[in-house]
């Protein structure tokens, strides 16, 4: 049931208006403005019919208050007045009425407009329903947007990263040289490429079984992962075979990034199963060579590691 406040410090004047309203409203009375804005914020009108001439706080002040109250700021105010003058029916819509009716009242004219703003304040609010939904629904789709692009992200994380090391994947490294290449074509900056292998792996799970030789792959992995600058990218190639990327290198840069990591892990032990575990790995470098391929700049790195195997393994040749 809707709701209607009366406000007009005459009673005579609010039996006529309750006589007149037709329809099923539930009524409410005040007698002066500030007795109006008390009814207002505790019973939240669906419609105000105030009255303009009122002792003590008059209906267009009363008005004025009612706009500066949240609750009630919404609420629409037809003014009642005797009086027809421009200035008056001015300063009641700058208060923030909607309306205004003269007396004697006219029941037809009383009701029509009443009926209308009824009808206009539930649509606003059937509006702002909507609205209200319709923001809700969009952030839950924005909500779940993020979440979907952060589950692609991961499975693309996954794509391209190693699982055991969690160091990049051949699929990574094969996208940062494409990536450094295109780069090279542009700066002209060299870059080299450093392909190293666990020495003597085989044996290592031979002996201490594959567990083991997986903890050797994450000790060596870490290694070489704090060994290189941030902007230096390590993928585990297969197997226990890692290729290093390093931008903006030549290979006399590269021969001693791959000296001080070969150097490192000679000096490192894997602990597993409360046994110390050591090994010594085998270093390949070349710089890129504009005249090639991606592919043509791996098998120079890998000859040169095939050489460091051949020459004695835990060593670095550069090619």
């Amino acid at each position: 049931m809707q709701k209607i406040l009366i406000v007009d410090d005459v009673p005579a004047n609010i039996k006529i208006l309750r006589e007149l309203l037709v329809g099923n409203y539930e009524l409410f009375v005040a007698t002066n403005g500030r007795m109006a804005v008390e009814v207002a914020e505790a019973r939240l009108p669906d419609l105000i019919l105030m009255d303009v001439m009122m002792p003590e706080v008059d209906g267009i002040t009363a008005c004025g208050v009612l706009r500066g109250i949240p609750a009630t700021a919404e609420i629409p105010v037809i003014f009642i007045t005797a009086k027809s003058e421009v200035d008056d029916m001015v300063r009641g819509f700058e208060a923030g009425g909607v309306d205004y009716v003269t007396k004697p009242f006219s029941p037809s004219e009383l009701n029509a407009r009443v009926k209308t703003h009824l009808e206009l304040k539930r649509s606003r609010e059937q509006l702002q329903r909507y609205g209200r939904q319709l923001e809700e629904a969009n952030k839950q789709l924005e909500d779940r947007n993020e979440r979907l692009n952060e589950a692609i992200e991961q499975l693309h994380m996954a794509a391209m990263t190693d699982s055991l090391t969690g160091l990049g994947n051949r699929r990574y490294m094969s996208t940062k040289i494409q990536e450094e290449m295109v780069r090279f074509r542009r700066s002209q900056r060299a870059f080299s490429i450093i392909l190293a292998d666990i020495d003597h792996f085989k044996q290592v799970n031979d002996e201490h079984g594959h567990e083991c030789g997986d903890g050797v792959l994450r000790h060596v992995s870490d290694i070489l992962r704090v060994g290189v600058r941030e902007q230096d990218h390590v993928a585990r190639w297969g197997g226990e075979e890692f290729l290093l990327l390093l931008p903006e290198t030549p290979a006399d840069g590269a021969l001693l990034v791959a000296e001080k990591l070969r150097v490192a892990i000679a000096e490192s032990q894997a602990v597993c199963l409360g046994r110390d575990i050591r090994v010594t790995m085998t270093f390949g470098v070349t710089a890129y060579d504009e005249s090639g391929s991606m592919d043509g700049a791996i098998r120079q790195a890998d000859h040169a590691l095939y050489l460091g195997k051949q020459r004695g393994r835990n060593r670095t040749v550069v090619l």
